[in-house]
């Protein structure tokens, strides 16, 4: 992956958010990733439009769901001084582009490779 193609994804994220069409998915390991640094919803946001081409970890990679079809992107992020994972992806919902937060919580691999 270039570092074209990523900034190009996470210009559309920016988009996504700023227009509203942005979905956190409610997982256990997110929620309990928020409470436990006392974040928001709204300051996960805040991190996931800070995102720069130097947090890209890997993808995309098409995602086999086939109910929810597509690509997902992975990100790896310090927050607050600990390294964060962040998996986003964009979903056709109605013929609308959403951008869906699968993952936001501490990396539990603890390292960064791939990379841009």
């Amino acid at each position: 992956m270039n570092e074209l193609e990523i900034s190009q994804f996470l210009e559309e994220v920016r988009t996504l958010i700023s227009l509203g069409r942005y979905d956190f998915v409610p997982r256990r390991a997110n929620l309990q990733a928020l409470v436990n640094i006392g974040f928001t919803i709204a300051a996960a946001k805040d991190e996931i439009l800070n995102l720069k081409t130097e947090d890209y970890y890997k993808g995309p990679k098409r995602d086999f769901d086939d109910e929810r079809p597509g690509d997902i992107w992975e990100f790896k992020k310090i927050v607050n001084g600990a390294q964060f994972y962040v998996k986003l992806k964009i979903q056709i919902i109605n013929s609308e582009h959403i951008l869906k937060c699968l993952s936001f919580h501490e990396d539990i691999y603890g390292y960064k490779s791939g990379g841009v």
